[in-house]
């Protein structure tokens, strides 16, 4: 009796990414970063579990605070009226917080991005969520 060739079966492979939930994988070399160390500031910081709400349409879901060097903007996402995006355009701030998930977009890049530049941040929101 002869065996059946591996590579004929219809089931993908067990590295294939197309199985289970998907997951994003975030850019590690994001050359927007600069040399900074990324914190936020006290005024873009949550309070009382309650998101920030949007500076233009004080919406309080699923929004971002932009990381630029002082500058204290937040904005809801492309999935609400889209004001962080319009920010980015309006003044080239590349780097944002999602309050939601805790994830680091770049603009320029468009990805998600981790680096160690961004442990400082990190450790902060570990130690307001926590």
């Amino acid at each position: 009796m002869s065996q059946s060739n591996s590579s004929a079966s219809s089931e993908p492979p067990a590295d294939d990414n197309r199985r289970g939930p998907f997951a994003i994988v975030p850019k590690y070399d994001c050359p927007h970063l600069g040399e900074n160390a990324y914190v936020l500031l006290q005024s873009t910081q949550q309070q009382d579990d309650q998101q920030p709400p949007c500076v233009d349409c004080n919406n309080t879901q699923e929004n971002w605070a932009c990381l630029h060097e002082d500058c204290n903007y937040i904005g809801c996402s492309r999935y609400q009226q889209k004001h962080m995006l319009k920010h980015h355009e309006s003044t080239g701030h590349n780097i944002c917080l999602s309050y939601s998930d805790r994830s680091v977009f770049c603009y320029a890049c468009d990805s998600y991005i981790d680096s160690p530049q961004l442990h400082l941040l990190s450790r902060q929101l570990n130690q307001v969520f926590y």
